[in-house]
């Protein structure tokens, strides 16, 4: 498989959106950051509207999407919790 721009593109605003979501919850609302999983789930859906329904990118999109939302609620999570006992 060739890493085309429009695939590093599209991994880039998987990774980037939920990344800057955590770290902006954890310096400023701290306790508000299980909002974070919803918030990165809402990016998702408008940065890739386009591809959501397109047939032969759907499964792999769902994928990638439910990995994304596991990882940024692990880390919110854990986060929560971590400032719920300091």
């Amino acid at each position: 498989m060739e890493l085309t721009p429009t695939l590093i593109l599209n991994l880039a605003l998987l990774i980037v959106p939920p990344v800057v979501l955590v770290l902006v919850f954890r310096q400023w609302l701290a306790r508000q950051i299980r909002w974070t999983v919803a918030l990165a789930a809402l990016c998702d859906v408008l940065l890739f509207w386009d591809e959501l329904f397109y047939y032969e990118s759907f499964g792999l999109f769902a994928v990638l999407i439910q990995v994304q939302l596991a990882a940024t609620g692990v880390a919110a999570f854990r986060i929560y919790y971590k400032q719920g006992k300091g």
